[in-house]
């Protein structure tokens, strides 16, 4: 009778790890696969990242040949003003055609 329960008893154990193998099998599996998602989700992210991060280089040189350009423009209109007021200030209204002028083109700047 001994015998019986010893080796009922073994059979239970082996059951009981059968079953714990399974289990820890299955739940391995969906450990390693919601990893696999998250390594997936992290690498997405660190792409949109990176893209994020180009466009914003880019937009960075645009705005900065824009910021030249509006100086280079700026200084442009300047030297165009003062060379139509030293032109037309030989003549006697030229003092006041070069104010309006120049007036005329600061609203038309801006």
């Amino acid at each position: 009778m001994k015998d019986d329960n010893q080796k009922s008893s073994i059979e239970l154990i082996e059951f009981r790890l059968s079953q714990f193998e399974t289990n820890l099998s299955n739940n391995f599996d969906r450990i390693s696969t919601k990893l696999d998602n998250l390594l997936g989700q992290i690498n997405a992210s660190e792409i949109k990242q990176e893209n994020i991060s180009t466009r914003l280089e880019k937009l960075e040189r645009d705005f900065s040949k824009v910021e030249m350009n509006k100086e280079k423009l700026t200084e442009e209109i300047n030297d165009m003003k003062v060379s139509l007021a030293e032109k037309l200030s030989w003549t006697a209204g030229g003092g006041a055609i070069a104010g309006v002028l120049i007036k005329i083109i600061e609203g038309v700047s801006k």
